[in-house]
């Protein structure tokens, strides 16, 4: 029985908050999809690495919100069948680890793509952005390959047990919390002094770099900002490893804090889109100019319609008018 009103809290926010999370990001990286497949963007490498971390994040909500939908009206597959107990977490922490280095990728080939030596600006291009994707994919695999192995369902409870509970929370300190901030920020640094020291001949060249850049920039934040309460909450269950005898309540508010900083690490495959619209206005414009498109060709399609019907309409009428005499 429970001791406090947390895991209906938690109850309702994945009845409420997920939903809300899974709509806004099947929207948002559709569109996402959608855009950076546009002229626009369709050369640039950098597009390259938004629409495949768009697709991840499509997959990322889809494996790991529906679940949990699921539950609410149905028992948890995930704590009677083994192994959909660690497919399921397997599949979400190979996708977690994946648009996380994706993004670092395209932290890089804004780097690259902003040198005046020509040997790394080759770098940054569509073909070796393709490579990277694929290494990426193929290297999220095989470091998370460990958690199919070790993982086990115990108490009715699917996850990780024993000494590999601890090794667990560093694996993920060092892959989730440390290493991908780390390497964004320090990308995105020399991405910006790099501009500061083109030639001003560039300057259009500059722009576009900018805005490009300020995209990476909002999804690093929110990446960070992500990262310190996943981390926190890590750093917390490792410092309170060999803590025995916990008391009902507090396991179940441990419960809510895990659950809580898992909640807030969804926004980060939600968010890109929103963050796009308000930092980029070139990306704002194609957008409205998408939108005013396929408004034009909701009204052609539906005139035409009507025209249909009223000719039909006047067809029939001449035909009965003819048919009465």
């Amino acid at each position: 029985m429970a001791t406090t009103n947390l895991p209906f809290v938690q109850q309702e926010m994945i009845r409420y908050g997920m939903s809300i999370y899974f709509a806004l990001g099947l929207i948002g990286n559709i569109c996402n999809c959608i855009m950076f497949t546009r002229p626009l963007y369709r050369r640039s490498p950098s597009s390259v690495y938004h629409f495949s971390f768009s697709i991840c994040a499509l997959l990322y909500l889809i494996w790991t919100v529906s679940p949990q939908l699921y539950t609410l009206h149905y028992p948890d597959l995930q704590k009677e069948s083994v192994l959909y107990c660690k497919t399921r977490i397997y599949g979400s922490v190979v996708l977690g680890l994946y648009f996380r280095y994706i993004l670092v990728c395209a932290c890089a080939d804004r780097f690259f793509a902003t040198r005046v030596d020509v040997r790394l600006r080759s770098l940054s291009s569509v073909k070796v952005a393709i490579v990277l994707i694929v290494i990426t994919f193929i290297v999220c695999v095989l470091v998370a390959i460990h958690i199919p192995v070790l993982m086990d369902i115990r108490s009715n409870s699917c996850g990780m047990f024993g000494v590999y509970k601890l090794i667990y929370a560093f694996y993920q300190i060092m892959t989730n919390s440390v290493l991908p901030p780390a390497s964004m920020i320090i990308f995105s640094a020399l991405t910006i002094r790099s501009l500061h020291q083109r030639h001003t001949a560039l300057m259009h060249a500059r722009n576009r770099d900018r805005h490009l850049l300020r995209m990476i920039i909002a999804e690093v934040v929110v990446n960070i900002i992500t990262a310190v309460p996943y981390s926190a909450n890590l750093i917390y269950g490792v410092a309170t490893y060999y803590v025995v005898n916990k008391s009902a309540q507090r396991l179940e508010i441990e419960s809510f804090m895990t659950f809580l900083a898992q909640f807030v690490i969804y926004m980060l495959s939600v968010a890109p889109f929103y963050l796009f619209l308000f930092v980029s206005k070139p990306y704002r414009n194609e957008f409205i100019n998408i939108m005013a498109t396929c408004q034009t060709k909701c009204i052609r399609q539906r005139n035409r319609i009507m025209q249909a019907r009223i000719q039909n309409q006047t067809a029939t009428i001449n035909d009965q008018a003819i048919y009465d005499k």
